[in-house]
């Protein structure tokens, strides 16, 4: 009696991606010829195929080819920070023809596990996350990661993650600006940050002391630094006032954000100080529209090239999936104008 012979199992797109260990999404595309995915990628899922005895069925043959679309995790689209990293990523995608998908966290990264565990729903081909916690556990991209779905994020977690990334070189700023207030015989320095579980601020205010330390400035520099959110009850004003009046108040404010800079000269000029005659003041952030701009010296964040570089990065890593891990750093830039400039 013969045998009936078994029946062969037929071989789909998820198949090919198990071998090469790439999404069953970058497959599909690469089968389609999408210009998004790399040459290289292109024939190894043509070999694979071959080799596996893929055969596209007819429903698989009419498929119209998805537009290819990217998610963008913003902790806030009111920041300045956040709103030009963000203007960095959607220029480079739709220079590449990517439709970019922006998603307000409201600064809470549950936000973004609720999404990754449903992304799959939405058919996206890669996800870029600006960070608003540097306190990430070491599984938070583990799913993600599991199903090789490209991934940058925007500054680092303090964890971690094998994620690549992009971050500004605050110690290289923070450094110029310890050397200059020294150059005036500055002592006392205050920072005026946001929150120091951001990633930006943890940065900001450890660069300042390893600067002094680094640079034998310690003895001759002291600092301190108040955070001006999650403090109910204790606004923003009364805290600035209080640093403004003490006996031994700072000579210098580094101050976060133009709104902050924007409440600092409002409180000054009530006190009668003059900037930078009584203070030396200098904003932490973007390019802004104060009506002082001109005059504002500024520790520049380099966030629209941040955003810039995360797109470039996560379109290499959606096109070739031999794209290794990586740390992006940008330069930051001080610029000193008159509210730092003291003549004597």
């Amino acid at each position: 009696m013969v045998k009936a012979e078994k029946k062969k199992k037929k071989i789909g797109i998820q198949d090919i991606a198990n071998v090469l260990n790439i999404s069953a999404s970058t497959v599909s595309r690469a089968l389609n010829g999408n210009p998004h995915i790399s040459d290289v990628t292109k024939e190894k899922v043509k070999v694979a195929a071959s080799r596996l005895g893929y055969h596209p069925g007819i429903p698989e043959l009419m498929s119209p080819e998805k537009a290819e679309a990217v998610v963008v995790f913003v902790p806030s689209l009111k920041d300045n920070l956040y709103i030009e990293t963000v203007l960095g990523i959607t220029n480079l995608m739709n220079k590449k023809k990517y439709h970019t998908f922006i998603v307000d966290t409201q600064g809470s990264d549950n936000n973004v596990n609720l999404f990754f565990d449903n992304y799959k729903k939405f058919g996206i081909s890669g996800i870029i996350h600006i960070l608003s916690e540097r306190n990430l556990p070491e599984d938070f991209y583990s799913l993600i990661q599991n199903d090789a779905m490209p991934l940058v994020t925007v500054f680092k977690p303090d964890a971690e993650t094998g994620i690549s990334s992009v971050l500004p070189d605050i110690f290289q700023g923070v450094s110029k600006i310890v050397r200059y207030l020294r150059t005036l015989e500055v002592s006392r320095v205050a920072l005026i940050l946001d929150d120091n579980n951001r990633p930006e601020d943890f940065q900001i205010e450890s660069s300042f002391e390893i600067a002094l330390d680094t640079l034998g400035m310690k003895e001759y520099i002291s600092t301190s630094v108040m955070f001006t959110a999650g403090r109910r009850g204790d606004p923003l004003a009364g805290e600035i006032r209080r640093l403004l009046t003490a006996k031994d108040r700072p000579q210098a404010l580094l101050v976060k954000g133009a709104p902050a800079v924007m409440e600092t000269l409002k409180i000054a000029e009530k006190l009668d100080m003059k900037v930078p005659d009584d203070f030396i003041l200098i904003e932490i952030g973007t390019n802004h529209f104060l009506n002082m701009a001109s005059n504002l010296s500024l520790l520049r964040l380099p966030a629209y090239e941040m955003g810039y570089e995360a797109a470039e990065i996560l379109i290499r890593q959606i096109q070739d999936i031999d794209d290794e891990q990586k740390t992006a750093v940008k330069p930051v830039s001080f610029i000193l104008k008159g509210s730092a400039i003291r003549i004597k």
